[in-house]
C-alpha cells in the first residue's frame, strides 16, 4: 500500500508535467515561439528555467553518489556550476542576450564565421546526446527504487517520455513546466528532505569519517582533482548551449544578467542540500554497493507520501534538464547545420537525440563515465573559443585560432580521457591545448 501510493504521487505530478507541455504548446505558433518563447521571459521564469536545467544529474544522483563515496569534496560538482552561473550573469549574459541570435553555434559564427558555427554545432550536438544520456540514467536510477521493473525498460519509458512532452510546444512547453518543477524541486530536495533525512542521521554523525567531512580536499579528492572537478563544472556554465537558449528568450540584457546570477544562487542552495542528504545517506545507509542509489533509498524511507513529493522533486530535476537539452539540440540541428529555422526540422532532431542518448545510456551504463564524457570534451573544446570571442577586441583571436582550439582541445582531452592514465584530469589538459590555438594565431596590433 505504502509503494503505491508514492508511485500514485508520482504519476499524478507526471501527468500534470504533461498537461502543462500540452497547454502552453497552444503558444509556440511560430518559429520563434518554439525556439526562443518569443523572447518574453521575466526574471522570474528565466530564474526558473536556468536553475531547473542546470540542477540535473550531475548535480543531484552523481553529485550525491560521488559525496557518498569520496566525502564532501565532491560538492565541488555543484559548486562549480553555482559560481559559473554568477560568472555568466555579471560578465556575460548580456552580450549574449544583446546578439539577438537563436543558438550558441549561432553566436560562434557571428564571431568566427561559419566554419566555427559548424563545428561547435557537431561538437555540441555530440555533448548533447551525452548529457541526455546522464539524465536519463539518472532518471532511471530513482524510478529504480520505486518500480520493480528491469532497468531497461525503465530507460526506454524514461526516453520516450522525455520526448514526447518536449516534441509538444518547443521553449513554450520547456519554460512553463521547469517553473512548475523548479518549485517542486525547492520543497521536495530543500523543505523536505534535507531537514529531514538530516534529523535523523544527526544522533548517529559521529560515526562520519574525517575523510568523508574534509572540505575543500580530503583523502580521496586532492587539490588537483579537486579543480578537475570544479572546471569540469564551472566552464559549460559560463558557456552553455542549454542556458544561452534561457538567456537569448529573456525579454532584455538586464533581464538575462539577473536571471543568469539568481540562477546561480539557487544552485549554491541546492548544492547545500544535496550534500546534506548524501552525508545523511551515508549514516542512515552505510556500505551501499551503488553509491549512486544512495539518494533514492535514503529517500524513499520517508514516509509515502514525503517520498513521492521528494521522488517528484528529484524527477523534476531530470525531466527540466532533458527536455532543455533536447531543444537545444533539435534548434541546432535545424538553424545551425541545415540552416533553416523549421520547426519540424528540429523535432526530427529532438527525436534523433533522445534515442542517441538512450543507445549511449545502455551503451555505457555508468553514469560517471557519461557524465566525464559530456562535461570534458565541451569544456575542453568550446568554452575557451567563445570566451575569447566576446572580448576579441582585447584578445585579438582569429576565426582559425578559434577553429583549432575547438577541434584539438575536444579531440585532445577525449583521447586523454579514455586511454591516458589519470583520465580524471583531461579536462584540465585539454584547456590548456585549447588556449594555445587562441594565443598564436591571434590579429597583429594595429
Amino acid at each position: 500500500m505504502e509503494l503505491e501510493l508514492t508511485l500514485g504521487i508520482l504519476i499524478t505530478y507526471l501527468t500534470v508535467v504533461v498537461l502543462i507541455g500540452l497547454i502552453s504548446s497552444r503558444k509556440a505558433k511560430t518559429t520563434k515561439g518554439f525556439f526562443l518563447a518569443d523572447r518574453s521571459l521575466g526574471w522570474f521564469a528565466l530564474t526558473a528555467t536556468i536553475t531547473a536545467t542546470t540542477v540535473g544529474g550531475s548535480a543531484t544522483i552523481v553529485a550525491g553518489g560521488r559525496i557518498y563515496a569520496q566525502g564532501l569534496p565532491a560538492l565541488w560538482y555543484d559548486i562549480g556550476g553555482g559560481l559559473g552561473l554568477i560568472i555568466l550573469g555579471l560578465f556575460i549574459a548580456h552580450k549574449v542576450r544583446k546578439t539577438g541570435l537563436v543558438t550558441l553555434p549561432d553566436i560562434a559564427g557571428s564571431i568566427f564565421g561559419g566554419k566555427v558555427r559548424f563545428a561547435s554545432a557537431v561538437l555540441i550536438i555530440i555533448t548533447e546526446i551525452a548529457w541526455i544520456s546522464l539524465l536519463i540514467q539518472a532518471s532511471s536510477l530513482i524510478l529504480s527504487v520505486v518500480l520493480p521493473i528491469d532497468f531497461t525498460m525503465i530507460l526506454v519509458a524514461i526516453t520516450v517520455g522525455f520526448i514526447i512532452y518536449t516534441l509538444l510546444g518547443g521553449q513554450y512547453a520547456v519554460v512553463y513546466t521547469d517553473v512548475a518543477q523548479f518549485l517542486v524541486m525547492i520543497i521536495g530536495i530543500c523543505v523536505i528532505a534535507a531537514p529531514i533525512l538530516f534529523w535523523e542521521a544527526l544522533p548517529n554523525i559521529s560515526q562520519l569519517s574525517p575523510v568523508s567531512t574534509a572540505f575543500p580536499v580530503n583523502g580521496e579528492i586532492g587539490f588537483l582533482a579537486a579543480g578537475s572537478i570544479f572546471f569540469m563544472m564551472f566552464m559549460p556554465h559560463i558557456v552553455g548551449p542549454d542556458i544561452y537558449s534561457k538567456i537569448l528568450s529573456s525579454k532584455d540584457e538586464k533581464t538575462a544578467k539577473k536571471g543568469a546570477i539568481l540562477s546561480g544562487f539557487f544552485k549554491l542552495v541546492f548544492a547545500i542540500a544535496i550534500g546534506i542528504i548524501a552525508i545523511s545517506a551515508l549514516i542512515l545507509h552505510p556500505g551501499l554497493s551503488n553509491p549512486y542509489l544512495a539518494i533514492p533509498t535514503a529517500v524513499f524511507d520517508l514516509s509515502p507520501i514525503l517520498a513521492g513529493i521528494v521522488l517528484a522533486g528529484f524527477l523534476s530535476v531530470m525531466l527540466s534538464s532533458a527536455d532543455s537539452c533536447l531543444l537545444s539540440a533539435g534548434t541546432i540541428l535545424s538553424v545551425d547545420i541545415v540552416r533553416k529555422k523549421n520547426v519540424n526540422l528540429s523535432r526530427i532532431g529532438i527525436l534523433c537525440v533522445g534515442f542517441g542518448a538512450l543507445i549511449l545510456a545502455l551503451y555505457l551504463g555508468d553514469i560517471l563515465k557519461t557524465l566525464q564524457l559530456a562535461y570534458t570534451v565541451f569544456t575542453a573544446g568550446l568554452t575557451l573559443p567563445i570566451l575569447f570571442g566576446f572580448y576579441k577586441e582585447k584578445t585579438r583571436v582569429t576565426s582559425t585560432g578559434a577553429l583549432w582550439s575547438l577541434i584539438l582541445g575536444g579531440m585532445i582531452s577525449l583521447l586523454w580521457l579514455n586511454f591516458a592514465p589519470y583520465g580524471d584530469y583531461a579536462v584540465l589538459i585539454g584547456l590548456l591545448v585549447s588556449v594555445i590555438p587562441l594565443l598564436v594565431f591571434r590579429e597583429a596590433k594595429k
